[in-house]
């Protein structure tokens, strides 16, 4: 090669690299604006976060928007001789915010304000959850007189943002037996997804006295329910719940009649949606032995009624579930004539001998329904009516409940002349609130029971990274 043919290659390559620095120097301010450089590791406050290194796209949250954690109880439960279960009942307010990895310390106290002996674990906090913590067969020597729980301050100085993963899990079947003796306490786990399986799940159960005072918790794993599947599982103690030798839990069976108002304002702001589940949950904590059965009404009451006293559950949930707002006519309220049927079939063959009878009535309106037959334009007479059912309900033996939903209710009436008595009527302002209310009953009809359970699947949290 020729020194004048290298030359002319070399001022080329000089020309080709030369290129390439002019265009690197001017893509990268737009690459600079297109690719902006992580701001959340950089302890200052930049971009778009809301404190330094938090908040905005960072996956740490800052400690300014965090609320303090809620505990609700502890307790050490005696199991035998010096052996306690250690457990507590936590709530996360933080909807959007949790801890991976919190440590936490038991100690156990004695009237003194003297320590005992204290047990150390680790646990997630997952976002906007409730969550049981568990610390079983700890030995403590002396008479505990309360609990406490502290978590570790670094731990909870260090939040990130995620969710709870929202689990199928529901429970059916709870029945609690032998509370006098060996407590056992058996339940059925539903997964209501019917794509996926539920795998490895942590399930704790609690049972409460009737003035919701923690007795006795236990946990254990389940390794999988099914798609929509489920599982049977159980739980045991080896002490007596009970305070009295006949034992705490009802001797006989509860045959309730649901009475749902499907007038036309119930389809308003998902009133019937939230009623039905409400109303279906009420059916899942049912004692297996217990008869449920179901009379909707509007301008009429259903004829035949919508579900006769069964013991089949599932069969009781599935008529919930198909009732329908009547579409296309005004739509009036007949409560008194939902009641009668629910007496009538309280008092029909379908009843357990012996059972106590129940009667919950929902409603969102105000009777208008059925008319005087001697002077239509009486506008007393509907709730008259429903008034003379009620009575003849409570002379017969039958216990009625009454929920009012929403605003447009009277509720002097239901509370004074529906319900056995006030502490019989339950105000639901909004749907959001029939929950609680259908809950707060199945813990009530059966006073005696002096036990109320609850299933708590630990929430699997998902964070971000």
């Amino acid at each position: 090669m020729s020194n004048m043919e290298w030359a002319k290659k070399r001022k080329i390559l000089y020309a080709t690299v030369f290129s390439l620095v002019i265009i690197l120097l001017a893509i990268y301010p737009v690459y600079q604006v297109t690719h902006p450089a992580p701001t959340c590791f950089d302890s200052k406050q930049n971009g778009t976060e809301t404190g330094v290194d938090c908040g905005g796209p960072c996956s740490a949250s800052c400690l300014v928007d965090i609320k303090p954690l809620n505990v609700v109880w502890t307790k050490a439960f005696f199991l035998s001789a010096s052996s306690y279960d250690l457990g507590a009942y936590v709530e996360n307010p933080n909807q959007n915010s949790g801890v991976k990895n919190a440590r936490y310390n038991f100690r156990v106290l004695d009237n003194s304000g003297r320590v005992l002996t204290q047990k150390q674990g680790t646990t997630e906090i997952a976002p906007g959850s409730g969550m049981v913590i568990f610390e079983p067969h700890v030995n403590v020597v002396g008479n505990p007189d309360r609990v406490e729980i502290i978590f570790n301050q670094d731990d909870l100085a260090h939040w990130t943002r995620g969710k709870s993963g929202a689990s199928a899990i529901t429970s059916k079947n709870q029945k609690l037996i032998n509370v006098d003796t060996t407590p056992r306490f058996d339940v059925t786990l539903v997964n209501n997804d019917s794509v996926d399986s539920a795998d490895n799940l942590t399930v704790s159960a609690i049972v409460y006295d009737a003035l919701r005072h923690p007795v006795a918790l236990s946990r254990t794993s389940v390794d999988t329910v099914t798609a929509g599947g489920t599982q049977d599982t159980f739980f045991t103690w080896p002490t007596r719940f009970s305070k009295h030798t006949g034992g705490g839990v009802c001797t006989t069976p509860v045959d309730t009649m649901l009475v749902f108002d499907r007038s036309g304002s119930m389809s308003v702001n998902q009133k019937l949606i939230s009623a039905k589940a409400a109303a279906e949950a009420y059916v899942d904590v049912a004692s297996q032995d217990d008869k449920i059965g179901l009379v909707s009404f509007g301008t009429t009451a259903t004829n035949p009624i919508d579900q006769p006293l069964s013991i089949d559950h599932d069969a009781v949930k599935n008529s919930i579930e198909k009732i329908q707002v009547e579409k296309g006519t005004l739509q009036y309220t007949d409560l008194g004539e939902a009641l009668r049927a629910a007496v009538v079939e309280l008092q029909s063959g379908n009843y357990t001998k012996g059972a106590k009878m129940v009667v919950v009535a929902l409603t969102d309106g105000i009777a208008n329904r059925p008319l005087d037959p001697a002077n239509p334009k009486n506008k007393t007479y509907p709730e008259e009516y429903a008034a003379q059912v009620a009575r003849v309900a409570q002379s017969s033996g039958m216990e009625v409940y009454a929920i009012g939903l929403g605003s447009d209710i009277n509720e002097a009436f239901l509370a004074g002349r529906i319900a056995t008595d006030q502490s019989h009527y339950f105000k639901a302002p909004t749907a959001a609130y029939l929950a609680d209310a259908y809950k707060r009953i199945s813990e009530t009809v059966c006073k005696e029971e002096g036990f109320i359970t609850d299933i708590v699947v630990t929430p699997r949290a998902i964070f971000a990274e």
